[in-house]
């Protein structure tokens, strides 16, 4: 198996913490459609050296965009893992090209004839308790006590072509001061934050941070990968963005698990509404895990099926 990568927001930390040989081919992300057209050809031409010696019998990512195009040329079939219906742009250029595009169920659009469904959920791949166990000594590292509640918060720098002209939260600061009474506030932002809001942010390696996720009181922020996460582990998640994503909503309306807020002026007020109900009853949190039983009883182990269905495309050597 061969992974390469590019340099953006933390993928590089996270390779290396998790001790992941990969081959850098490209940085990013740029923006807007032009400073996606220039990295997609570096990639595309950083991706064909790596194929050259290589030489795959498959490949596979997340969205595509850049691997369909790298491949092309060397007709390596290509199967596309995906879940944002609102990546118009790469979506448009990248799925025709795939040999599969394979989405969750929840997928509000179709992918053309190439399509498949399964019965489960992106993030489900590296969560699944048959695949991932939380480890409670995380803890520690970041200060915690078992038992003690904290709420995570996340920001996202809106800057992947796919969230262009998106934003979710409008006000940090009240966020923090409203649910700070609940519980220690941890907070993971892809931007640059204020000096007295340093203090905050993850103190231990950044892997640590799916550990905490199953550990916390409450997901607050605007990364729909993380709030879905949380779901999986019977924490209750608030999803605060301009664009909604349909594995989200299949999780509201199906399990009520997660709530998304997608007002642009309304949104953070109700999601802080929402966050402070949650966090008052004592009995959210035995509530969220007797949900999350029946959720996973009704969905598969994802990365059994990612590794049957890549294969099944590969070409013969």
């Amino acid at each position: 198996m061969c992974i390469t990568s590019r340099d953006k927001d933390i993928t590089l930390a996270l390779l290396e913490e998790f001790d992941f040989e990969h081959t850098l081919i490209g940085k990013g992300p740029r923006h807007g459609a032009a400073g996606l057209g220039i990295e997609l050809l570096e990639r595309a031409w950083g991706l064909g050296r790596v194929i050259r010696e290589f030489r795959p019998q498959v490949a596979t990512a997340i969205a595509g965009t850049f691997v369909v195009y790298g491949c092309l040329p060397y007709r390596v079939p290509v199967v596309i893992f995906y879940d944002a219906e609102h990546a118009r742009l790469s979506n448009a250029i990248s799925y025709p090209l795939a040999k599969a595009v394979v989405t969750p169920r929840a997928y509000q659009k179709s992918a053309g004839p190439r399509h498949i469904r399964y019965n489960g959920y992106h993030a489900l791949a590296h969560t699944h308790p048959s695949r991932f166990t939380p480890d409670p000594s995380v803890l520690a590292i970041e200060g915690l006590t078992s038992g003690e509640p904290f709420i995570i918060v996340r920001l996202v720098n809106w800057g992947a072509s796919h969230d262009i002209g998106d934003h979710g939260v409008t006000n940090l600061r009240d966020v923090v001061d409203t649910l700070e009474p609940y519980g220690r506030i941890i907070l993971s932002s892809e931007k640059p934050l204020p000096p007295d809001l340093q203090a905050l942010t993850l103190r231990g390696p950044r892997r640590n941070m799916l550990h905490l996720q199953a550990f916390a009181r409450l997901f607050f922020g605007e990364s729909a990968t993380m709030a879905t996460e949380c779901s999986m582990f019977g924490v209750p998640a608030i999803f605060l963005s301009s664009s909604r994503r349909g594995y989200i909503d299949e999780q509201q309306a199906r399990y009520d698990m997660v709530y998304s807020f997608n007002d642009p002026i309304s949104g953070q007020a109700e999601a802080l509404t929402k966050a402070r109900a949650l966090l008052e009853d004592p009995e959210t949190p035995a509530l969220w895990q007797a949900k999350r039983q029946v959720m996973l009883a009704e969905l598969i182990d994802v990365t059994a099926f990612i590794n049957e269905t890549v294969l099944k495309f590969a070409k013969p050597s």
